[in-house]
C-alpha cells in the first residue's frame, strides 16, 4: 500500500470502517457496479468505486499519499491487499 505508516495504518482503518458499515457487497458511488476499491483522502474523500473509475486521473495508484494530490485507491477485496 502506498503512503507512510501512519497513512496507510489511517486510510486502512477508514477501509475497514466503510466495509463494516455495508450491507452486503460495496457497490461503485458512481455507477453502482461492484467496487473493486476504495478511495481515500482524509477529510476529503471517502468512497468505493469500481475498476472503471479509478485511474492515475482520479486516484493516487502506487503514489504515497503525501505526495498527491489525489486520493490513495485502496484494493478492497482482501485478494489484492
Amino acid at each position: 500500500m502506498p503512503g507512510g505508516h501512519e497513512e496507510v495504518e489511517a486510510a486502512a482503518d477508514a477501509l475497514e470502517r466503510q466495509l463494516d458499515a455495508v450491507e452486503g457487497d460495496p457497490t461503485c458511488a458512481l455507477c453502482q457496479a461492484d467496487a473493486d476499491f476504495f478511495l481515500y483522502e482524509p477529510h476529503r474523500v471517502a468512497k468505493f468505486v469500481c475498476w472503471e473509475h479509478v485511474s492515475p486521473l482520479s486516484a493516487a495508484v502506487d503514489v504515497p499519499i503525501s505526495e498527491s494530490n489525489r486520493p490513495v485507491a485502496l484494493p478492497v477485496s482482501e485478494e489484492f491487499r
